[in-house]
């Protein structure tokens, strides 16, 4: 199983902040990318869409994943 990790704050910044906070979805995108030994390959991002699915502003915030979560 894949953990990922996002900062509670960061989140809870992100929804609040995205002008809807009582409908819509935080969407989660996980992308893999060519890595090397010492990096997991993937990056996980989170963005606020509305009921309709449109995106709602500009801001993502990253997730780390699990182990080593984030610093």
């Amino acid at each position: 199983m894949l953990e990922f990790v996002f900062k509670r704050t960061e989140l809870n910044d992100l929804i609040q902040s995205s002008g809807d906070i009582d409908n819509g979805n935080v969407v989660i995108r996980l992308a893999f990318s060519p890595g090397d030994n010492k990096v997991f390959p993937a990056r996980v991002t989170a963005f606020c869409e509305d009921a309709a699915g449109k995106a709602l502003g500009d801001d993502e915030i990253s997730g780390c994943p699990r182990p080593p979560g984030c610093e």
